[in-house]
């Protein structure tokens, strides 16, 4: 099963960036992340083994987190402007966040990284740009568009299964922490 963790987003932080993604449509190739699905990933753990999950559960639960408050606050592309994959949010400020990414690879030290943690939200995916004059278009909306900041409390972060589907990925959460309602597998 494919797994991730993640921090959920207050419904006003998605809808603010439900605004951002707003001059993006009609534009070919751009895929926006649907509004239920946005999220902080913590960590992409990729597939894992069903067995693994109650250990995985297990080890999660013992992380303590120190609530703390995040904001978005600018935009950005991955890779790079040239070759344009994914638009995010950056979130700030990064080092509480990086603390508890740091705490989730302490407990799960079998689980590496493809990729050097950053802070932020994925909003959309780019399969493909059609056009200079669409790229010209995304760039300029991600450096001109004024990102309101939005403040939220982290306190918890889930561990999530993600079927993809025609339709888009699907999420379930198999875990919160800390606390509440383990989903036993």
């Amino acid at each position: 099963m494919r797994l991730f963790i993640a921090v959920d987003l207050p419904k006003e932080v998605k809808q603010s960036i439900e605004e951002i993604k707003e001059p993006l449509k009609g534009i070919k190739g751009v895929k926006p992340v649907r509004k239920e699905n946005l999220h902080l990933t913590l960590k992409f753990l990729g597939e894992v083994e069903e067995n693994k999950v109650n250990t995985m559960v297990r080890a999660l639960a013992q992380i303590k987190v120190n609530p703390f408050k995040l904001s978005i606050n600018k935009l950005g592309v991955f890779p790079n402007e040239k070759r344009i994959r994914v638009l995010w949010i950056d979130v700030e400020p990064a080092e509480p966040l990086i603390g508890l990414k740091k705490e989730i690879d302490r407990v799960l030290p079998d689980f590496r990284d493809d990729y050097p943690f950053k802070n932020h939200l994925t909003f959309a995916r780019i399969k493909y740009i059609s056009s200079e004059e669409d790229k010209k278009k995304i760039i300029e909306i991600i450096t001109n568009k004024q990102v309101e900041k939005k403040e939220f409390l982290v306190d918890k972060f889930k561990l999530y299964k993600s079927t993809l589907t025609q339709e888009g990925p699907v999420y379930e959460v198999l875990g919160r922490f800390p606390n509440s309602e383990k989903k036993n597998l």
